[in-house]
């Protein structure tokens, strides 16, 4: 089990305070067509920076379960 942030977009208002925050390069999208912040899951490391940096609350770290996905049919057929 791992975090990873979450954006609340009905509350974000795109101020990208998270996105500055960030030291993941490309960890955060800024969407500009909706004016809001979108996670990269695959690229965010759980720090919890910019859940801190948020004004406005809409980022929160969630807990995700990896899960390992097995084959019923190991010999392909």
């Amino acid at each position: 089990m791992y975090v990873v942030a979450y954006v609340d977009e009905e509350s974000c208002n795109g101020c990208k305070s998270c996105i500055r925050s960030c030291p993941e390069p490309n960890a955060i999208a800024f969407i500009s067509g909706d004016k809001k912040v979108r996670i990269v899951s695959e690229r965010c490391k759980g720090c919890g920076l910019c859940e801190v940096e948020c004004s406005k609350a809409s980022i929160s770290m969630v807990s995700v379960v990896d899960t390992v996905v097995e084959d019923d049919d190991p010999g392909g057929s």
